[in-house]
């Protein structure tokens, strides 16, 4: 983590709508945009801990569970309106869809542990690139 961490510097990641996945790692997400800095983050992570030239989608998971599609379309569309639109109270509209990635955090996530009781961080260190 700590080599990662220092090829790359601190960037914006940018959020842009919220849609559904098809397993329980994704089933409701934020899409990032595929800034140059992003796509290199991830590329990067996927060369440091030897993953290959798998495709990289930038995305934050909102919500973690089984659920049919239907469910999965609700609960992306209630998301996308609290967050991105109108419909719900404006406390809860974003503000400012990006933040600054500052450090990268490492987890300990056993993917059969669908409660995440057992999953732990095991490195925080600042990007210093």
């Amino acid at each position: 983590a700590q080599a990662l961490a220092a090829q790359i510097k601190p960037y914006r990641i940018n959020l842009l709508n919220v849609t559904r996945g098809t397993f329980y790692y994704q089933c409701v997400f934020a899409l990032a945009a595929r800034d140059e800095a992003v796509m290199a983050a991830g590329a990067a992570a996927r060369r440091a801990y030897d993953m290959g030239d798998k495709p990289h989608m930038p995305h934050l998971s909102l919500l973690y569970a089984d659920l049919d599609d239907a469910a999965k379309d609700k609960a992306a569309s209630q998301a996308r309106a609290r967050l991105f639109g109108e419909g719900s109270s404006y406390s809860t509209l974003l503000t400012d869809p990006g933040f600054t990635v500052t450090h990268l955090q490492v987890w300990s996530t056993p993917t059969d542990d669908t409660s995440l009781q057992s999953w732990c961080k095991v490195a925080d260190v600042p990007l210093s690139g």
